[in-house]
């Protein structure tokens, strides 16, 4: 072996060294940059759930801004006892990070995820999506193996009607998913939500054309409380 070719090797170990240490370090950073963005909100939840302990066995409901501005959520589920875990503008995968803080405590009857919306517009695939949302499952029937899981269908929107197609191919592959477990099933909340052209019924949307109104919200309890009714209304 000549001296060049074997320094080439040489350098060839260490760049992919260096190169392997430096992911590592961008995805422990950036998981930090995450966990930093969410930790008030968690914080808020742990910091009321002990001002005021949570009833076990209840039905969560957690995932992103579609959860958070349910506001009539109590209402509309009554009188199932509901708990909103909703966090802003999270992602499947920032849900799994907390999920052992604003999930697997509460000891739920039954967990609602609404996530996906938001990891579509930020460019994940539908298999990264899924891959997520299959991880969360594995670990709370690994934890809690007696609470059910309910997938809220990724909705329609006009601000978001570009993504349309792959929101809809998470759909299908989250009631794929589902359909792998008895303790899982899949919310078909979009169907309802479109018009003959496949379209998004406009006036279930509020003035940023993302986020739902009263009409949406409706639209989303008729399709959900009739399950939960049906499971759990003893």
């Amino acid at each position: 072996m000549s001296v060049t070719v074997k320094h080439r090797r040489i350098f060839r170990i260490i760049f992919v060294t260096l190169a392997t240490c430096a992911a590592i370090v961008y995805i422990a950073e950036d998981h930090e940059v995450v966990e930093s963005r969410w930790e008030p909100a968690i914080q808020q939840f742990e910091a009321a759930d002990e001002a005021n302990p949570p009833p076990q066995n209840a039905i969560l409901f957690t995932g992103s801004s579609s959860i958070v501005f349910w506001r009539s959520l109590t209402e509309d589920m009554a009188p199932l006892t509901v708990l909103n875990r909703g966090f802003g503008g999270s992602q499947m995968f920032e849900l799994n990070m907390f999920r052992d803080r604003i999930v697997t405590p509460y000891d739920p009857r039954a967990v609602l995820i609404y996530e996906g919306d938001n990891d579509v517009a930020a460019g994940k695939q539908p298999d990264e999506i899924i891959a997520e949302y299959r991880d969360f499952v594995d670990h709370l029937m690994t934890r809690l193996p007696e609470t059910d899981v309910y997938f809220i269908a990724v909705k329609p929107s006009i601000l978001r009607a570009n993504l349309w197609s792959t929101m809809d191919e998470v759909n299908n592959a989250l009631r794929e998913l589902a359909d792998e477990h008895d303790h899982v099933r899949f919310l078909d909340t979009s169907t309802p939500m479109l018009n003959d052209d496949g379209k998004i019924k406009a006036d279930l949307l509020v003035d940023d054309g993302l986020h739902m109104n009263a009409n949406g919200y409706a639209i989303w309890t008729g399709v959900i409380r009739p399950v939960l009714m049906g499971a759990y209304g003893d």
